[in-house]
């Protein structure tokens, strides 16, 4: 089914869907950049915390574990929080609607529990797949990764809507993934050496440095997580655009 050519969020085909991933990034940047600078913020401060030049009186060449798991929950929840209110933010603002920011956190509150839960199911079982034969972990990861955030934020839905979604449209969900995996990978090497160059190795600078050059990426990511999904949903039944998303997002 052909999709529309002036919908927002659902891509016509392969070069729609990169010029629609873009569009989100450029159409909800302020608010995208906020979100993903708090996210690096915190980033930083739990990488510092679980660096061994961070000694403790106990352990001169170790870091406190406390302080460190600590830090690891913090920022699990912060990226989950960032997560659901970056869906919200690029959905709406596609549908050419201006969320408040009281909107926006309430709705990423509300549905950062049910993010929590089902992302750490997805990755015990993407783990699982890649541990037993790589294959079915990869199959796993294209699945959650093209539709686990939108299901669970607009949908209200777990694990197995997601199956449904990209299994009826397999092949080119793969192919846009491993593009948006490429990428990524691509900009990840670039941005190492940058950090190598302007930083000192175990550093606090390295630290914050390799948290805030991934800002870029994590933008990116918001939006191919929204287009993927978007692309999914209108292809399931022909009858699902953006107005659709947003409309699911305020019931």
């Amino acid at each position: 089914m052909a999709a529309p050519l002036s919908d927002p969020l659902v891509p016509p085909d392969l070069r729609g869907w990169v010029d629609r991933v873009i569009a989100v990034v450029r159409r909800s940047l302020v608010p995208l950049l906020i979100i993903q600078v708090g996210v690096a913020a915190i980033s930083a401060l739990v990488s510092f915390t679980m660096s061994p030049t961070l000694a403790t009186p106990n352990d001169p060449t170790g870091f406190d574990s406390t302080l460190a798991l600590l830090g690891l929950l913090i920022a699990i929840a912060v990226s989950v929080f960032a997560q659901g209110a970056s869906v919200y933010v690029s959905v709406q603002d596609a549908a050419g609607h201006q969320p408040t920011s009281r909107e926006t956190m309430r709705f990423a509150a509300l549905r950062a529990p049910a993010l929590i839960g089902w992302g750490l199911a997805a990755g015990m079982l993407m783990l699982f797949g890649l541990l037993m034969l790589v294959v079915p972990g990869l199959y796993l990861a294209i699945v959650f990764g093209a539709a686990l955030a939108g299901v669970v934020t607009v949908e209200r839905g777990g694990i197995a809507r997601c199956f449904e979604l990209v299994n009826a449209r397999f092949w080119p969900t793969v192919g846009r993934m491993v593009l948006a995996v490429a990428a990524g990978a691509a900009y990840t090497v670039v941005s190492g050496f940058v950090v190598s160059a302007l930083s000192t190795p175990g550093t606090f600078n390295e630290d914050v440095l390799q948290a805030f050059i991934q800002i870029p990426v994590g933008m990116v990511a918001v939006g191919v997580a929204v287009v993927t999904y978007a692309e999914l949903r209108f292809h399931e039944r022909g009858e699902v655009f953006t107005a659709t998303l947003a409309a699911e997002l305020n019931r």
